[in-house]
Order: structure tokens, then sequence, then C-alpha cells
């Protein structure tokens, strides 16, 4: 099976998103997707998050679809990855 992508948007000025990265990375360690983190600030992160028209960080992008805005429970988040 393919490898999920998850795609985590943040920014500097965000108080929140060092704890939705800490969950990402602790879930990486037990399930196999690629994680990567982008600014909103810089032109990748600014491209997708006007591509999904997202206006929130931390958001969580999961293959290409917006799948969390907000540091998730992370019960739900291991659901998603799961399903």
């Amino acid at each position: 099976m393919p490898s999920r992508q998850v795609i985590l948007l943040v920014s500097q000025w965000c108080a929140t998103c060092p704890d939705a990265e800490r969950l990402w990375n602790k879930l990486k360690s037990e399930y196999n997707f690629d994680f990567q983190v982008l600014d909103v600030s810089q032109p990748d992160g600014r491209a997708l998050a006007k591509k999904l028209m997202i206006r929130a960080v931390p958001s969580t992008v999961i293959d290409g679809k917006l799948a969390f805005v907000g540091v998730p429970e992370e019960a739900e988040a291991r659901k998603v990855l799961e399903s």
C-alpha cells in the first residue's frame, strides 16, 4: 500500500502549531506516512493554503485533502491514518 502524505501547515506566530507538529511526529514513528511541515509565509505553504482555501493554522492536509484545522485529538488522528 502506498504511503499516505501528511502535510502540516503552520506559521511562526502560531502558538499551537508546535503541539500539532509534536503529535504528527509521534504518530509518524508508529504509522508509515510521509510528513512535511510547510509555513504559510513561504511560497509552497501559501500556494497549498490558497489551493485548499485554508485560512487557519495549524491545518493538516492528508493525501491532498484538508483533514484537520487546529490540533487534532490523537485518537481522531489515529482513526484517519488507519482508515
